[in-house]
């Protein structure tokens, strides 16, 4: 996909090449701090619209995590400010922030957005203005191709969420298996925007019987009858559905009363406690795909910061892409989009060429490379990753999300879990996939097809 690539507002970054961000590396500390001043940046989170019922949770992680930094003196010795803003879960609205964001607060990178639809637009800008983004919660396997600069040398888009061509392989195990719904007949209802478009285009691929229905919705109706009855013209066994909850709940009870029929299979972006829970008459015995990520020594004490808000999802995800950018400019002893930008994979991961082993067995806090496990760092640890830093070591950051050990196309790949909703409207985990299952089975971002559908 082509970006339109506009004059940058970075003018004092401009020429910058991938070796000039090598170079950068090699910057002491203190000439970072020479510069002075705080370090500005921001999120586009959803506090209103569809994805409301989490955005406040992602908004909390990020600034529990600006917190942490800011304790330990920040990066390079200098404080992070931080601008939150609401993107109302609307494309439009978030490029307004995104633009009051760059031209007036001057940010450097942000945490954001939450949904692909909402993401895809602002990572099309991101390179051109050599700013960061880091998304906690865009799953589109078409992000895997969008923010990099002309040359391809610099890539200022990552995410701490999945690509959703991992979740497309677990609905469609689902489906297929026989321990589950072994459907002969799918259809797949979503939400007419990239993230639901891409996923079930994904999760098609996958299912092996044949697919009769592929239905999307628009976020702005009130009334599903029609779009129910579009679903289900061709009798599918199984419904694949990818959705928000402020939709869900009305779809699900027009499913409900109009008596379809067809055993569900639900997206993670509709594992929500309180959507689940109000509609335990209708969810239970529906089946979830979910990220289900391996235990970092961090989360406990993610979670005690957090209080109530701890099982936000992608509230973690959100604490991780704060910290992971906080960690790239110390790492490049620069404050700028490019600095991240060049450095944040080298944070997140084990050192090229050591084992994941290795790498799972510092995290669990266990036996194992010597070295390896001194340089793991995680959650509230900024001290501790500057003082490494500081002294020539590499780090490995393993966060309150996952071990987040980003790609070349700055994505993780995650553990998942197939769940099952129970009558009270909590989830019982039937069967966990890990990280290695996906290995070799996912193609890099996504085919024609899914670029065409996240145009």
């Amino acid at each position: 996909m082509s970006e339109n690539y506009r004059t940058t507002r970075r003018v004092y970054l401009k020429g910058a090449t991938a070796a000039g961000v090598a170079g950068l590396t090699g910057l002491s500390t203190s000439a970072g701090a020479a510069q002075g001043g705080a370090i500005q940046m921001g999120s586009i989170l959803p506090i209103t619209g569809n994805l409301s019922a989490y955005g406040s949770g992602m908004q909390k992680a990020v600034n529990v995590a600006v917190q942490d930094v800011n304790d330990a003196g920040g990066p390079l010795d200098r404080q992070i400010n931080m601008t939150n803003t609401d993107s109302q879960t609307q494309p439009s609205r978030a490029i307004q922030q995104y633009n009051s964001l760059v031209n007036e607060q001057n940010i450097i990178g942000f945490v954001g957005a939450a949904s692909s639809g909402v993401s895809v637009p602002l990572a099309q800008n991101v390179a051109a203005d050599q700013v960061m983004q880091m998304s906690n919660a865009s799953t589109s396997p078409a992000l895997s191709e969008i923010g990099y600069n002309e040359d391809r040398s610099l890539k200022y888009f990552g995410r701490t969420a999945p690509n959703d061509a991992q979740q497309g392989i677990v609905m469609g195990r689902i489906m297929n298996d026989d321990q589950y719904i072994g459907a002969d007949r799918a259809a797949f209802l979503f939400v007419d925007n990239p993230y639901g478009q891409g996923l079930a285009e994904k999760a098609r691929a996958q299912f092996q019987g044949e697919t009769v229905g592929m239905v999307g919705y628009s976020q702005r109706a009130s009334d599903y009858t029609s779009t129910l009855d579009t679903l289900f013209q061709n009798d599918p066994d199984a419904i694949g559905f990818i959705g928000y909850p402020g939709n869900g709940r009305t779809i699900l009870n027009q499913w409900s009363n109009g008596g379809y029929g067809g055993e569900w299979v639900l997206s993670e972006g509709l594992n929500s406690s309180d959507f689940l829970s109000s509609l335990s008459n209708i969810t239970s015995g529906m089946y979830l795909a979910s990220p289900n990520p391996e235990q970092t020594p961090g989360q406990t004490a993610f979670e005690e910061k957090m209080g109530e808000q701890s099982g936000t999802l992608f509230a973690p995800h959100a604490y991780d892409g704060l910290f992971l950018q906080a960690l790239a400019i110390q790492a490049a002893g620069e404050a700028s989009g490019t600095a991240i930008a060049g450095n944040i994979r080298s944070v997140s991961r084990p050192e090229e060429g050591a084992s994941q082993q290795t790498a799972t067995t510092a995290a669990d806090g266990g036996g194992g490379g010597g070295g390896q496990q001194a340089n793991v760092v995680t959650v509230g640890e900024f001290q501790k990753a500057k003082d490494l830093l500081s002294n020539g070591e590499d780090i490995n950051y393993q966060g309150a999300s996952s071990p987040v050990n980003l790609n070349e196309s700055l994505e993780p790949l995650n553990q998942f879990a197939i769940l099952q909703v129970q009558d009270d409207g909590s989830t019982e985990s039937l069967e966990t996939i890990p990280r290695s299952f996906f290995r070799g089975r996912l193609d890099g971002g996504g085919g024609s097809t899914t670029t065409t559908t996240q145009g």
